[in-house]
């Protein structure tokens, strides 16, 4: 039962780490290996003529309802 009351007491911090990581990756670090990655890869390859395009955040795709979801739970549950 005490693992209960931890998850219990704890869950909002955990929700806000786990999207600041989500974006963190979204935003920093996926776009960041991306260019490396394609420049590599453009160096060999045309990459105009296959229609390689940049980075796009996955969690703006659905006109960014992730974050309108989370912006919802984090938002309800901090206003006492």
């Amino acid at each position: 039962m005490k693992i209960n009351k931890i998850i219990n007491r704890h869950w909002r911090d955990w929700a806000g780490l786990v999207y600041l990581f989500i974006c963190l990756i979204d935003f920093f670090v996926a776009p960041l290996i991306w260019n490396i990655r394609m420049e590599e890869y453009c160096l060999a390859h045309d990459c105009a003529a296959e229609g390689v395009t940049r980075w796009q955040p996955l969690t703006l795709g659905a006109g960014a309802m992730f974050h309108l979801s989370f912006g919802a739970i984090l938002g309800a549950t901090a206003w006492k």
